[in-house]
């Protein structure tokens, strides 16, 4: 079974990359195999569970520069 990585946003500058998990989502949480999908493996990993939150985030001109 393939396991898919979450929609998510990476913040290079800071090292740190945002994964978006719906409250309804049903798999195990594995911040480090989503990293390593990723290949970002010395970031940090951090989980939003708001959609909306997601968005403004994902669409936020000043963190487009960290990207």
């Amino acid at each position: 079974m393939k396991y898919n990585t979450p929609p998510n946003i990476i913040l290079h500058k800071s090292k740190e990359v945002i994964f978006y998990i719906s409250n309804n989502y049903q798999r195990p949480i594995n911040i480090d195999l989503w990293k390593k999908e990723l290949n970002l493996l010395d970031y940090k990993g951090l989980v939003i569970h708001s959609k909306c939150i997601f968005n403004r985030l994902k669409n936020d001109d000043s963190l487009s520069k960290n990207l």
